[in-house]
């Protein structure tokens, strides 16, 4: 049986992304859960065949933790799921004004801004994920709360209980599904990631490399940049583009960008529907 790496507990929107990809395979999946993004993303290829991580968020923008992970990590890209993302806080305490903690994990932290905001007389306590949010919130000895995902409670359980606390109500989560090996390319494959990696830095170089794809009419649908932690002004530019690495036009602009810079190809896979 193939095992595939998620950010656990049960219970995390990373495992509800994991139940969505392994509903739709041939092959029967064991999940394996580990407490943090980076310790998913490193049994990926040993313990586990495949991983599926948290990538892009509607109102945070691309996770800057995976994005540095990815650079240096020897992983492809496989597919992409779009989940929708509620969270609720939940309390032992009956009104807000008595909370004194509140955990939230934190990238979820990001996404509730405005309601934390409201609350900003208690210590907030930031955590990996959401579910460990939620166990540490249980343990409390102190008036406490914590966000957590929509479905991961039962309302009866908690005196105070706030739904849809999460900023933006169609907020949503892209996941990547990541393989230690390249999978071989599907014709239906319409969406391409890959990294330009600053070793040849120029005059122009961001320049050139956008053109290579403007003047093919290559539509780009995000490009991001990371500092390469070795000087200021230094950058990894990661790039989604629509296209598929077998289309003559998309690896012509890839030979062009090639010849003056370092690429590491993340792969070629299906876009996920945006959900509305």
């Amino acid at each position: 049986m193939k095992k595939i790496a998620t950010l656990g507990p049960p219970g995390t929107f990373s495992d509800m992304a994991t139940g969505i990809y392994t509903a739709n395979q041939t092959d029967t999946y064991q999940v394996e859960y580990f407490p943090t993004i980076v310790g998913t993303l490193a049994e990926i290829g040993k313990s586990c065949d495949i991983g599926i991580i948290p990538i892009e968020n509607f109102s945070e923008g691309f996770i800057a933790l995976v994005l540095d992970e990815l650079i240096a990590a020897d992983l492809h890209v496989a597919s992409e799921i779009i989940l929708p993302i509620k969270f609720s806080m939940i309390s032992n305490a009956k009104s807000l004004s008595e909370i004194q903690q509140l955990y939230v994990q934190f990238v979820a932290r990001g996404q509730c801004f405005e309601f934390l905001d409201e609350i900003s007389h208690a210590k907030i306590v930031t955590t990996d994920s959401n579910i460990e949010s939620l166990n540490r919130f249980k343990d409390a000895q102190i008036p406490s709360a914590a966000i957590v995902p929509s479905t991961s409670y039962r309302k009866s359980d908690f005196p105070l209980v706030v739904e849809e606390v999460n900023d933006y109500k169609n907020n949503q989560t892209r996941f990547l599904v990541m393989s230690k090996t390249a999978l071989p390319t599907s014709k239906e494959a319409d969406k391409t990631s890959l990294i330009v990696l600053d070793d040849h830095d120029h005059p122009g170089y961001l320049g050139e490399v956008l053109l290579s794809f403007s003047k093919r009419n290559i539509n780009l649908t995000s490009i991001i940049s990371r500092p390469t932690r070795k000087t200021f002004g230094k950058y990894h530019f990661f790039i989604d583009f629509d296209g598929n690495i077998d289309d003559p036009i998309v690896a012509d602009a890839l030979n062009e960008i090639g010849k003056t810079n370092n690429l590491k190809l993340l792969g070629s896979y299906k876009k996920a529907k945006t959900l509305s």
